[in-house]
């Protein structure tokens, strides 16, 4: 009986559409994104809650089956018991489920681990928490079958189980870990009880299908077994509830009363605030330090931090800013990172990544042309139209990145906006800029010029107008008055 539930849900269309469904679907999510191995098992159990739904309502369909008009009377002439049924259906979608889960969380793994290089740690708990949704889904569904007569009871289920996890999830954070899914979990926060959870989740399976089979009679294994598995997940999850930093974190990123807690726990100082807490290594002109797990995107911003450098006169390069990681959650307790070029917990792929690539490098810029102490407050950008070192600031960005008009927008990068105002420099200029910042990234003397004549193009008070011929350009271009403060 077994396997003819078995061939029956794994021939379903419900549960390999969900597969297909959710792979795509967060595969498109996060296309534009370099893999990283802390919150992809992460956010692919988020997208599991497709193939959940699927389970629930398969093993609900399944399981049912008894209670559709005439089907017990013809049921009653075969050898199983109504018990027997039961178990063999659910216990048929569970493992079809399980399955099909297991293939697609490990080939939306692989996947990310063939988009590009993989930073980050891996938790195989996680994984496996995203994978025991599907089951626990499955049971869930074989438990409404025998125990709710209502025919909309599994699409109901579907909606406030999917519902209350997304909304519980969005406001605390981490949500409640007595859901089968804890959807977000940033990069730089702590290790999460996924091992508790994992255990809870196991327990729940084993729980839901001893309760579907107590709808036949209290049988005393199936007590013993219902009672045994609760004993397990309630503890488990309640432990795991406690120990979830979700709270901590919440509070510490964003203190109430106060510009930030007076102390902080020594897990945040010592991964992301100790001087020792990154690995540092030498590329060309720069330094760049990463958190452990993510060297190997160093590469990556060495391809849009690099170019400027090597663009700068080399008497410059001995004193350039140091490319550190920074930790988003606790960039206001850095008391290092002012004096340093900010790179993030999250990447984009080549080809996909300009805005990261853009950002870093305009950092740089900022620093070396004096334009970041000119305009220290995105929220009141400053107009840096007719000034040379303007046109310098676009040609050094030129070399990652084309020149462009400023865009008043806010970047996306992890969990909130970093750049805001003008993007990417942070500060507004024109047309003119931009056409002779073109001119001068075709012209073949270029790099001599601005090496030679660099103190007077970054002077403030040096103008487009005196910079041309210095830089072997005619004037050509409409300057455009200067709107709002100056820089």
């Amino acid at each position: 009986m077994f396997a003819f539930e078995l061939r029956r849900a794994l021939r379903s269309p419900l549960l390999w559409g969900a597969a297909v469904l959710c792979l795509a679907l967060r595969l498109v999510a996060v296309w534009e994104w370099l893999p990283d191995q802390t919150t992809d098992p992460v956010s692919m159990s988020g997208a599991m809650l497709l193939l959940a739904a699927a389970a629930l309502l398969t093993a609900h369909l399944a399981v049912a089956r008894d209670r559709r008009p005439g089907v017990p009377q013809a049921l009653a002439a075969l050898p199983g018991r109504a018990a027997a049924r039961t178990s063999a259906a659910a216990a048929a979608v569970v493992a079809a489920g399980t399955g099909i889960a297991v293939l697609v969380m490990a080939l939306y793994l692989a996947i990310r681990a063939a988009m590009g290089p993989s930073a980050g740690t891996l938790d195989p708990f996680e994984a496996l928490a995203g994978i025991l949704s599907v089951p626990f889904a499955a049971a869930l569904g074989a438990v409404l079958a025998r125990w709710v007569r209502w025919a909309v009871a599994a699409p109901l289920a579907v909606f406030l189980v999917g519902a209350f996890t997304y909304l519980n999830g969005n406001q605390s954070g981490y949500g409640d870990w007595f859901l089968p899914v804890v959807l977000f979990h940033g990069p730089d926060w702590p290790g999460r009880p996924s091992g508790l959870h994992v255990l809870y989740l196991l327990a729940a399976v084993a729980l839901m299908g001893a309760l579907a089979l107590l709808r036949h009679g209290r049988r005393p294994a199936r007590l013993v077994a219902a009672l045994a598995a609760a004993a397990v997940a309630v503890p488990a999850g309640a432990v795991a509830s406690a120990r979830a930093p979700g709270a901590e974190v919440s509070t510490l990123r964003f203190p109430a009363g106060q510009a930030r807690p007076e102390r902080l726990p020594a897990w945040v100082r010592e991964r992301y605030l100790a001087p020792r807490s990154r690995h540092c290594e030498r590329h060309g002109p720069l330094t760049y330090c990463a958190f452990p797990g993510y060297e190997p995107w160093i590469p990556s911003w060495v391809a849009a931090a690099g170019p400027v450098a090597e663009a700068l006169p080399p008497r410059l390069r001995d004193r350039l800013p140091v490319v550190r990681q920074w930790a988003e959650s606790w960039a206001a307790y850095d008391d290092h990172d002012a004096a340093s070029v900010r790179t993030f917990m999250v990447w984009g792929r080549a080809g996909t990544g300009d805005d990261h690539r853009a950002v870093l490098a305009a950092d740089l810029i900022d620093q070396v042309t004096g334009l970041g102490r000119a305009n220290p407050s995105a929220r009141e950008s400053c107009d840096a139209r007719g000034q040379a070192r303007t046109l310098v600031a676009l040609w050094l960005l030129g070399q990652v990145v084309p020149p462009t008009l400023p865009q008043d927008r806010q970047v996306q990068i992890g969990g909130s906006s970093y750049a805001a105002g003008p993007f990417p420099l942070g500060v507004r200029y024109g047309s003119a800029e931009v056409g002779y910042a073109r001119r001068l990234l075709a012209s073949p003397t270029a790099r001599e010029r601005v090496w030679a004549h660099w103190d007077t193009l970054t002077d403030p008070r040096s103008g487009i107008g005196e910079a041309l011929p210095l830089l072997g350009l005619r004037p050509e271009f409409a300057a455009e008055p200067v709107k709002g403060r100056p820089c």
